[in-house]
C-alpha cells in the first residue's frame, strides 16, 4: 500500500519526479534513471516508484544507504525504510552492490518493466497476493513483513470534521474512500469491512492527497507515521489519521524481482541470507518502528 498509488478518478498522492540521485551510497554508486534507463552489468536496476524515490533521497540528505542507523526524521516512512533495508541486506548478504534506481511514476509501469527485466528487483515490499501464485516472470524474497504485522491508518485532512469524527465502520461507511483497484489486499479488506459502496479507483498514489484536500474524497489508507501526531505530509499536504482506529491487512509482503535478470539465482540468495540476518538482528522491526509504521500509540486504537 503501500500501502499503502489516481489518475482521472483518483488522487494519489504525487511526488514529483526526480531525474538525478548521485553520491549516494556506501560505495553503491547510486544513480537514478530515467523511466526506460539503460542499465550497465556492473550496477544492479532497482524499480522504484517516483514519490518513493523523491523522499528517500531527501530522507538520506547526503548519507549513504549503508550509514544509516535512525530511520526516524523528516521523509523516513516505511517504504524509504525499506529501499534502506534493501541496500543494507544485499551488504549482509554478499557485499555491497552497485545500483541504479530507476523511477517509474505508476505501479502498473513499475511491475511492467520488472516483468521485462528492464528492473532486477523493486526497491519496496509488495504483498504476495498482488500476484498469481505461479509467476513466469517474477521470484519473491523471503518475507520483510509476517502475516498480522501489518496495521495501517484511515488518513483525512484535519478539517474534515465527519471523517475525524468517525468513531467505527457504521461512521466510516458514510465516508468517501480512496484506494486503487491494483492493491488487491486494500481493496479487498475495505470490501470485505463492507466500505466499498464508496470506495473509489485512483491509480495514482500522488492525486489522493489532492482528491482529500479539493473535498472530492474523505480519506484513504496510509502507514502510520512517526511523531506524535503521526501526520502525513505529501507535496504540502497534511493529512491525519482518524484517532482511534486502525486496519490490518494479511498477508505477507516481500521484494519482488524479475527471473529475466542474468545474475537471478545469486541475486535471489544474497538479498534472503541479508534479510535472515537482519531479522535476526532486530534491524528490520527497527527500521519499522522508527520510520512510524509500528507505532507505539495506536496500540490500543481499535482493530477493524
Amino acid at each position: 500500500m503501500p500501502l499503502i498509488s489516481p489518475e482521472p478518478t483518483g488522487l494519489p498522492r504525487a511526488c514529483s519526479r526526480r531525474r538525478l540521485l548521485a553520491g549516494l551510497g556506501a560505495g553503491l554508486g547510486l544513480l537514478v534513471g530515467s523511466p526506460v534507463a539503460a542499465t550497465t552489468p556492473e550496477r544492479l536496476p532497482i524499480v522504484v516508484s517516483d514519490d518513493v524515490l523523491r523522499d528517500y533521497r531527501r530522507f538520506l540528505a547526503g548519507r549513504e544507504p549503508l550509514e544509516v542507523q535512525d530511520f526516524g526524521g523528516p521523509h523516513g516512512r516505511r517504504d524509504v525504510a525499506e529501499l534502506v533495508l534493501l541496500h543494507k541486506a544485499l551488504a549482509e548478504g554478499g557485499g555491497p552492490r552497485s545500483t541504479e534506481l530507476l523511477e517509474r511514476p505508476t505501479s502498473t509501469r513499475l511491475k511492467a518493466d520488472l516483468r521485462a527485466g528492464v528492473g532486477a528487483c523493486t526497491g519496496t515490499s509488495y504483498w504476495r497476493r498482488d500476484f498469481e501464485d505461479e509467476d513466469p516472470d517474477l521470484l519473491f524474497s523471503q518475507p520483510v513483513l509476517e502475516n498480522g504485522e501489518f496495521e495501517v491508518g484511515l488518513y483525512t485532512m484535519p478539517g474534515n470534521h465527519q471523517a475525524q469524527s468517525a468513531r467505527g465502520l457504521d461512521d466510516l461507511r458514510r465516508l468517501r474512500l480512496l484506494s486503487n483497484r491494483e492493491w488487491r489486499v486494500d481493496w479487498e479488506t475495505l470490501v470485505q469491512l463492507g466500505l466499498g459502496e464508496r470506495l473509489h479507483h485512483v491509480s495514482n498514489w500522488s492525486n489522493m492527497p489532492r482528491m482529500l484536500q479539493g473535498g472530492r474524497a474523505d480519506a484513504l489508507l496510509a502507514p502510520f507515521q512517526p511523531g506524535a501526531d503521526m501526520a502525513l505530509q505529501v507535496d504540502g499536504i497534511t493529512l491525519l489519521p482518524i484517532r482511534g482506529l486502525k486496519i490490518s491487512m494479511r498477508g505477507t509482503r516481500h521484494y519482488v524481482l524479475s527471473r529475466r535478470h542474468p545474475d537471478m539465482a545469486a541475486l535471489l540468495r544474497q538479498l534472503d541470507t541479508g534479510l535472515q540476518n537482519l531479522r535476526r538482528s532486530g534491524l528490520i522491526r527497527q527500521a519499522y518502528t522508527q520510520s512510524g509504521f509500528f507505532h507505539p500509540e495506536v496500540k490500543r486504537w481499535t482493530r477493524l
